[in-house]
């Protein structure tokens, strides 16, 4: 079961760090990082029947405040996406539909998906689900 006060500070902290406008300077652990290898993570973006999902943004979101975050990456026909990461480090996904990336309760989200890379280690087969009706939920305003 899904504690709510979890998913809240989650989707918060997700939102709240998506939304800086700049990243801070980076620390001295987060350079020594970046100098690393970098990790490559590729998938794709299917909706819920398993359908490629194109024209999104996939965004890793690092697990810890020494790591850089890397630049996002569109999906193509396909629904294709390909990453390079600071490695080593755990991420976790979150999807861009133009400028709106949302957090959902649903335990398919991508914010839910966590994963490991190594330097130089090459991740393939990643699969994130985009949550149309879902994010519809989140993103309706509230009757007036």
């Amino acid at each position: 079961m899904t504690n709510p006060m979890r998913l809240t500070a989650l989707a918060a902290t997700l939102l709240a760090l998506s939304a800086c406008a700049s990243p801070p300077p980076p620390t001295p652990a987060a350079k020594a990082r970046a100098r690393n290898p970098k990790a490559v993570v590729e998938g794709r973006v299917v909706d819920e029947q398993g359908r490629a999902i194109s024209g999104v943004t996939v965004q890793a979101i690092p697990g810890g405040k020494d790591i850089e975050w890397s630049s996002a990456a569109p999906t193509d026909a396909a629904g294709r996406f390909r990453l390079s990461l600071d490695a080593p480090a755990d991420y976790v996904f979150l999807i861009f539909e133009g400028d709106t990336g949302v957090v959902t309760s649903s335990p398919k989200d991508p914010a839910r998906v966590r994963i490991s890379v190594q330097p130089g280690e090459v991740r393939q087969g990643i699969e994130l689900t985009f949550l149309a009706a879902e994010r519809k939920k989140v993103e309706t305003p509230l009757p007036r």
